[in-house]
């Protein structure tokens, strides 16, 4: 079996939900390989859970600092999405998986982990989604198994570490932030590209791949989700509610 890598590439954060709604359907329609997506985040940003609150983050801090907010297809709770952080999705027939979440998630954040390693810093899995070294968060994972049997898994690697903003837009205490959550360079001075490299090189360890672009269809599809599902609206506590997808914080 194939894999599709493709390369990361900064979208907004709705449309970068939508590519990967998009990339799924391809996967299940068979019009695409199995994928490994790498992606950033034009703008910071707040990825929600699917079935979380809006009002458990701070929407008065969102605009301040010109935060995008969208809702994830999967749960969880909310996730501050640095410019600088390295987003993936890996997305696949759960049988690739043996038919289990539980491998998925495993196989999955073991890619983080050997990364890390492969950069000198150890890491443990807690929880079977969250990553930790030293006992603090670097990386969180959420998933969905989807219907025709598709699985998609998405998260992050913190790289800088903005904790001051993360603070104020997810409505937690500073000190919270400090003892639960780390980042790359607090452990190693690295470049994004040293990063990047090992976290490729993990992801694709022992499996037939070769380097994709995200198709045209996907494009389009992708598309039209950002305008139906997760378009694009000015903040507003009852538009948002509505909406169910994702929203803009107004730019001064």
């Amino acid at each position: 079996m194939k894999w599709r890598l493709v390369e990361e590439q900064p979208y907004t954060a709705s449309m970068n939900m939508a590519i990967d709604h998009a990339i799924y359907e391809s996967v299940a329609n068979g019009r695409e390989k199995p994928t490994i997506r790498f992606y950033k985040w034009q703008n910071p940003s707040v990825s929600i859970g699917a079935y979380q609150d809006w009002k458990e983050i701070n929407l008065d801090a969102c605009k301040k600092h010109r935060i995008d907010i969208v809702r994830r297809m999967t749960g969880g709770r909310a996730v501050f999405h640095d410019k600088t952080d390295f987003t993936y999705s890996v997305i696949a027939h759960i049988r690739v998986f043996n038919y289990s979440i539980e491998k998925a998630y495993k196989e999955t954040c073991l890619c983080i982990i050997n990364a890390l390693s492969g950069l000198g810093i150890k890491a443990d899995l807690e929880n079977r989604n969250d990553v930790l070294v030293e006992g603090k968060k670097i990386s969180g994972n959420a998933a969905k198994a989807m219907e025709k049997g598709v699985y998609l898994q998405h998260g992050t690697l913190a790289y800088n570490g903005n904790n001051k903003t993360a603070t104020e837009v997810l409505n937690v205490p500073k000190e919270l932030i400090e003892e639960k959550a780390t980042s790359i360079l607090k452990h190693k001075r690295l470049s994004h590209k040293r990063v990047y490299d090992e976290l490729k090189q993990s992801f694709v360890f022992g499996k037939d791949h070769e380097s994709g672009k995200i198709s045209q269809y996907e494009l389009i599809r992708a598309e039209e989700l950002t305008r139906t599902k997760y378009n694009t609206i000015i903040l507003a506590p009852d538009s948002f509610v509505k909406n169910k997808g994702a929203c803009y914080v107004e730019r001064g």
